[in-house]
């Protein structure tokens, strides 16, 4: 970004007519040349769980114990309504052929 403060909203680009320049989105016009490289991604830099550490925190705090097993009970219940679908879909195929 060159200049933060005169970015134009959407309204104005949309008046302008279909052609957008990246100077107008206030882009550069120079895009980067390394964009052939694989971006490191979050679980390659995060540092191993310290399972005691863990352990220790939900002991001292029953309320993030509590909100943890919400928020898992909650995706598992989802995960088992996705399987169930995936289970119905191949048998009604099965059944169909």
């Amino acid at each position: 970004m060159t200049d933060n403060t005169n970015i134009p909203v959407l309204t104005d680009l949309i008046e302008k007519g279909v052609e957008i320049d990246l100077s107008e989105l206030g882009l550069d016009q120079d895009p980067p040349t390394d964009l052939d490289q694989e971006p490191p991604t979050d679980l390659d830099q995060d540092p191993p769980i310290d399972k005691d550490a863990v352990a220790s925190a939900l002991a001292d705090d029953p309320a993030l114990e509590q909100e943890i097993r919400r928020i898992l009970d909650e995706h598992m219940e989802l995960a088992w309504h996705e399987i169930r679908l995936a289970i119905k879909q191949a048998d009604s195929k099965s059944s169909s052929e």
